[in-house]
Parts: C-alpha cells; sequence; structure tokens
C-alpha cells in the first residue's frame, strides 16, 4: 500500500476514533444521530489537499441507556479518487465513548490493491465522560493485515500501537466547519510492517488532536522528529 494512502487512512481512523463528546446522556451526541453525515479533509505539511473523506451514519441501535452505530466511511486521494472504503462501529456506554477497531474494509479494494483483501481488527478506543488537562487516556492497538484475494496467505501485515495519551490543555481551534474550544490530546503512535513474513521500515509519529465537547476531533496533526508530515480539519457536518 503506498504509503501517502496508509498515511491518509491513520489520519482519518485516528480522528474517527473519538467521533462524539462523552456526557451523561448518551442520547445528545450529535454524531450518534439517524443519517448523521460528515467530511475532512487532509493535507501535506505544504497546506496542499492531499485527500477527503466522508461519513455516514448507516444505522443506530438504543437500548438501556447505551447507543451503538454503524459508520460507512469513504477516503479519497487527492485525484477525488476513492482509494478505500467500509465499516466499523462506534458507541457510548455509561457517559464513555468507544470505537470498535476491528473493522472489516471492503472485500473489493480501490486502485493497485484489487487482487488484495484487507481485514483490521484490535482494540476498542475508550475516551471518559470527564476529559481534563493533565489525564491520561488508554492506549490502543491496530492489526490490518493484507492477503492475496480468496488466499489465506498473508502478504503484509501492519500493526499500528498508539500510547502515551495525554490531555495537555484547552486551546480554542478553527477549522472549515467553525470555531470551537477544544481539549488538546498528545500522543504517540508507531507502526511495525511485514511482507511475506519479512520485518520491513516501519514508522513512528507523534499525533496531537483537538477534541470538541459533543462534536468529537476537529482537527488532527501528524508529526515525525518534531516536524509537521500532515494534519486533517472537520470540514462539514450534517
Amino acid at each position: 500500500m503506498p504509503r501517502k494512502i496508509l498515511l491518509l487512512l491513520l489520519c482519518c481512523l485516528l480522528l474517527v476514533a473519538t467521533p462524539m463528546y462523552a456526557q451523561t446522556n448518551c442520547a445528545d451526541y450529535q454524531l450518534l444521530r439517524e443519517n448523521a453525515a460528515y467530511e475532512l479533509l487532509t493535507y501535506n505539511q505544504k497546506d496542499k489537499q492531499t485527500g477527503r473523506v466522508t461519513y455516514q451514519v448507516k444505522d443506530i441501535n438504543r437500548n438501556d441507556g447505551k447507543v451503538e452505530a454503524t459508520i460507512q466511511s469513504q477516503v479519497y486521494d487527492e485525484k477525488g479518487e476513492m482509494a478505500t472504503e467500509g465499516e466499523f462501529r462506534i458507541g457510548c456506554d455509561n457517559g464513555s465513548i468507544w470505537m470498535d477497531m476491528q473493522p472489516m474494509m471492503n472485500q473489493t479494494p480501490m486502485g493497485d490493491q484489487q487482487s488484495m483483501d484487507m481485514t483490521m481488527e484490535g482494540d476498542k478506543m475508550l475516551y471518559p465522560s470527564n476529559l481534563q488537562a493533565g489525564q491520561k487516556l488508554e492506549d490502543g492497538t491496530m492489526t490490518m493485515e493484507m492477503k492475496g484475494q480468496g488466499s489465506a496467505q498473508s502478504m503484509m501485515t501492519m500493526v499500528m500501537k498508539i500510547t502515551n495519551r495525554t490531555v495537555e490543555a484547552k486551546e480554542k481551534v478553527q477549522v472549515p466547519a467553525g470555531s470551537f474550544d477544544s481539549y488538546k490530546i498528545r500522543y504517540n503512535t508507531e507502526m511495525e510492517n511485514r511482507a511475506m513474513g519479512m520485518k520491513m521500515p516501519g514508522m513512528r509519529m507523534e499525533t496531537v488532536e483537538y477534541y470538541v465537547p459533543e462534536i468529537g476531533v476537529v482537527r488532527s496533526e501528524n508529526y515525525r522528529n518534531g516536524k509537521l508530515m500532515s494534519y486533517s480539519v472537520l470540514s462539514k457536518i450534517k
């Protein structure tokens, strides 16, 4: 998988890992509404747009104060062509937000991945009901595996580890979707890659995200060795 597509996919997954604000009443979450939709734009360090991501709430299940939803995602590259699509689950339980990191990606991958099947599985990313500066959040691990189409043979495996998640401060942030008061959260991401069983060069980066009550992460920035690599912003909510 080309690195720029991988970065785009990772950025999108990290953004949707916190799509809501954790309150006491799960029914109040803006992005757990029927037919809700939102859009993210991704950019490189030179402010050139590198992609676009759309999300659509497909179905919602409410039971005993808990809420779960299926989200359909579509990731587009800088040319406006679809790079990948898939579905994943998000939910609210006791005022805390979780994302099921076991999404099954579309089994008919796009572009140069037409001969590959891709699956993803991992931990649930959790966000507690009351965020505050200095708070430590739970880490998470996600595994992406690509196999030859119709084959059990693993062609490539990528493991993403998210560690040292810390709420740093509250800050105002401006994005295309508006101006918001946000929580600034920082964490480390490490990618481990294997191709045909052989270990390949991995990738390490630091991520800063801006989380807004009742909306979620409206901006996410990826750094390597202290230098900005890419960022994503929330552009539309409806």
